[in-house]
């Protein structure tokens, strides 16, 4: 029925020719189907179309050539399927740098920046030659932030999908930091014998019944094993917070990507299984739970 409905709502009639017009057709097409921030998107998408920066697309003089045009409709068309933004564009923003992003890779979110922003607060508080593991690193965005924080921090970066990790390694090199991160195929602490000072995580939280109910661009196009943590959400967490104190230094932090209801449980949970000199949950910019931190006490 959904899919029914978008090809009713996708857009009708040729492109326009002029920019400034373009724009307004594909931001009301983006508008019928349901698209939040469609001004935005629009601007974005005709900006990638014609090579030029967002702010320039609608002051543009000239005309879009038949290839633009025809690129334009080509990503209108899937963006009205509800396929992911940073999919049709190839990359996606993250703190103060770009990323490339594929399909099979999970796009990074605002909240995983407040992670990656917590993550470099600590980094000048640990010992130099420092180490920091990456779990399920996805884009590489969590490992690259961390790396470009520090030259002297080494930073492992594990995943279990070969289409992530080949995309977190174009990253670090595009990025310069490339030499600084050892990427390694690992489910959770499978292939990660050492120890570190630092490690950081935003594995799968989404209770599996609730993954049907998510954004079709969440539901339908990214990969489920990113999202899916049980029946309860928080399988992975507890796989990775039951593992952590074996690969943490003393004084060591763990720091968990969380879902919104989970703080408490995860926090009953981690103080049954080590010793913890700091343990908390922190909101993010909407005041919902979202980060598990914990700083690793000595081993009793």
């Amino acid at each position: 029925m959904a899919r029914k409905l978008i090809a009713v709502l996708m857009p009708q009639g040729n492109v326009p020719e002029r920019p400034s017009q373009a724009l307004r057709w594909v931001a009301r097409s983006l508008s019928r189907v349901g698209i939040a921030s469609p001004l935005r998107e629009a601007r974005l998408i005709l900006a990638h179309v014609m090579g030029v920066g967002p702010a320039e697309v609608g002051v543009r003089d000239g005309h879009l050539d038949r290839e633009e045009r025809r690129l334009l409709k080509e990503l209108l068309d899937k963006r009205c399927e509800r396929y992911p933004l940073p999919y049709l564009l190839g990359y996606v923003g993250f703190l103060d740098f770009i990323l490339c992003v594929r399909p099979g890779v999970f796009i990074p979110r605002p909240e995983t920046e407040g992670l990656a922003e917590r993550a470099v607060e600590l980094v000048p508080t640990l010992p130099r030659g420092a180490w920091a593991l990456d779990i399920g690193t996805g884009t590489g965005a969590l490992a690259i932030a961390l790396a470009r924080a520090r030259d002297d921090l080494r930073v492992v970066a594990t995943d279990t999908s070969e289409v992530a990790l080949r995309c977190a390694w174009e990253n670090a090199w595009r990025l310069g930091v490339l030499e600084r991160i050892e990427f390694r195929t690992s489910d959770l602490f499978g292939a990660v014998p050492e120890t570190f000072h630092l490690i950081v995580a935003n594995p799968p939280y989404v209770p599996r019944r609730e993954i049907p109910g998510l954004p079709p661009e969440v539901s339908l196009w990214e990969p489920r094993a990113a999202l899916d943590g049980g029946e309860k959400g928080t399988e992975v967490l507890r796989a990775i917070i039951s593992g952590s104190p074996k690969h943490l230094e003393p004084r060591g932090w763990l720091l968990c990507e969380i879902g919104h209801g989970q703080g408490e449980e995860l926090l009953r949970f981690a103080k049954g299984v080590a010793n913890w000199l700091e343990l908390r949950v922190e909101e993010d910019l909407a005041r919902r739970e979202r980060y598990l931190i914990g700083c690793l006490g000595p081993m009793t």
